[in-house]
């Protein structure tokens, strides 16, 4: 059932099985796989069915390091979370992204790609996408021969995109959820405190407040936070004491990283025809691929480059009704069908001729064709070194409910400013080399500018500031998210990232939730082959070092 916090007496214990807090990409997820077990499962949502700026407003969070715009923006307090919102795409961690690299201090991940493998296929199949391969024999899949850059310096990647209809996991799941019999989703119901034994060591209940600010008490068995990479960290140390709960090792909060999107090159008008046939965006069986540009392995190692990557930005202008329709998407991805406007409606004629041509190239070419006027620009995202001083911390405001309010202290290395410069100027060389023209190429990035040749800005993609880690004193979870101080207390969320790599977080973080949703099962309902109890993770604790 979905329905809201407010419906229930506050005076009622709420127990369950699994409490869920967040219903976003991997709360929503982890819900959608537990439908029809044995397992009692309830979802808090802060947000209501629909978005509204008093939720949004809880998100509010203040920006003291480099600027840093998805501080406020990027996030929506709502049944869906950001995936209202999403573009969609899907990339897979490759293997150089979850690798240890000795030029980057703190990269690495527990395990590598082909531990996810087998939860990536099921989120295409939620999804409706095709699956792999990612790489450079999709060219052949699309039947398009590949740009002549140098393969022994630079790979291709592509990103397939999962359908409108498919990418706000609210409107996904909520008919299954509105019918099932273990599976609870309640409204404007705002987790406040993880509230956990003496020790720190179990949490016993989840304190939470109403619209109206009325308390509750949630008891569970196990609880998962799938509160996104800011508000896990701030639920975290907002909860018990100073220090928060599970940050025995200190690193709640800190780690904090994002990706860095730089324009970084014009590409000149003449080169139009070329970069259509090679960049523009495909589709085939339904799903749409785009080509993203890398440095290989053995250029990542020359130059002690992060990992890094290069796509073209086909800007639309103004004039066309273009940018009326992505409005008008972005409308059905929410759930929202308003009336288009005279404004609207005037745009749409303008660009008529252009839509036709565009709505030709999809239906005969299997193609989205470029827009044929725009800017064309090369785009470079790098990913974040890890960074212990680049943090979430609490600030001194609270929100209407009393919480802390988020401070986002985002810090760079400058190993990210020198890949940025390396790897622009390695791929310029042999762009002109490869007859797609000369780019003219940008500065220093200004983190301050926007939609100029230089702006740099963060990407809406949080994560690390709860990081897994094998080792206790390094990180916040285990491989299996699961707290290293806490027995029953479980994160769902990129903030678990221990390095961002440069794929897009969705994929990845909705194949973390499937994977967690497959450890519940088993740990909860009899099946206990590869869980550690409660009791035996204690007693494991206690015989470690202390950090």
């Amino acid at each position: 059932m979905i329905l809201h916090l407010a419906d229930r007496d506050p005076a009622t214990l709420l127990d369950t099985d699994v409490c869920v807090i967040g219903a976003g990409a991997a709360g929503l997820a982890i819900a959608h796989e537990l439908l029809g077990s044995r397992n009692r499962v309830l979802v808090l949502e802060s947000g209501d069915s629909a978005r509204s700026e008093e939720c949004d407003a809880l998100n509010e969070a203040r920006s003291v390091g480099v600027p840093h715009s998805g501080a406020v923006d990027g996030r929506a307090r709502v049944l869906g979370g950001a995936t209202t919102a999403w573009g969609g795409q899907l990339i897979p961690l490759r293997e150089s992204e979850t690798r240890a690299r000795p030029w980057v201090p703190g990269s690495g991940w527990p395990f590598g790609p082909e531990t996810l493998e087998p939860y990536y296929r099921r989120v295409e199949r939620l999804l409706a996408v095709e699956g792999p391969p990612y790489d450079e024999r999709t060219w052949h899949r699309l039947g398009v021969a590949p740009p002549p850059l140098d393969r022994d310096r630079f790979v291709y990647r592509f990103s397939q995109w999962a359908p409108l209809s498919r990418r706000n996991l609210a409107l996904l799941t909520r008919g299954a959820i509105a019918k099932s019999r273990n599976v609870d989703v309640l409204l404007r119901a705002t987790a406040t405190d993880l509230a956990s034994s003496a020790d720190g060591r179990h949490v016993d209940h989840v304190a939470a407040k109403d619209a109206a600010g009325r308390a509750f008490r949630v008891v569970a068995r196990v609880y998962v936070v799938c509160c996104g990479g800011i508000e896990t960290p701030r639920l975290l140390l907002a909860s018990r004491s100073a220090r928060g709960i599970a940050n025995s090792s200190g690193t709640v909060g800190r780690y904090f990283q994002d990706h860095i999107s730089l324009v970084a090159a014009e590409i000149p008008s003449t080169s139009r025809a070329a970069i259509r046939r090679y960049f523009a965006p495909r589709y085939r069986r339904g799903t749409m691929y785009t080509c993203k540009i890398e440095p290989a392995d053995r250029t990542l190692a020359a130059h002690e480059l992060l990992n890094v990557m290069a796509h073209v930005k086909f800007e639309i202008a103004d004039a066309l009704g273009l940018l009326e329709v992505k409005r008008m998407l972005r409308n059905v991805q929410e759930g929202r069908l308003p009336v288009p406007s005279l404004r609207s409606a005037a745009a749409l004629a303008r660009g008529s001729v252009e839509l036709a041509r565009l709505a030709f190239a999809r239906a005969v070419l299997s193609r989205r064709a470029a827009p044929s006027r725009g800017r064309l620009r090369l785009v470079v995202d790098v990913e974040q070194a890890p960074n212990k001083d680049s943090r979430i911390l609490l600030g001194s405001e609270t929100d209407r409910y009393g919480m802390p309010k988020a401070v986002v202290d985002w810090r760079l290395t400058g190993q990210e400013h020198d890949t940025l410069k390396r790897f622009t100027a390695l791929l310029a060389a042999d762009w002109s080399h490869a007859g797609l023209g000369t780019l003219e190429l940008a500065g220093e990035p200004d983190f301050d500018a926007r939609d100029v040749l230089g702006a740099a800005r963060d990407i809406y993609h949080h994560m690390g500031a709860a990081r897994m880690s094998d080792d206790p004193c390094n990180g916040v979870v285990n491989r299996d998210l699961r707290c290293h101080d806490v027995d029953n207390l479980y994160l769902a969320s990129s903030a678990a990232f221990p390095a961002g790599g440069i794929a897009n977080p969705t994929f990845t973080l909705l194949a973390l939730a499937l994977r967690l949703a497959d450890h519940l099962e088993r740990s909860l309902g009899g099946d206990v082959s590869g869980w550690e109890s409660p009791a035996e993770s204690r007693r494991a604790r206690d015989e470690e070092a202390t950090c």
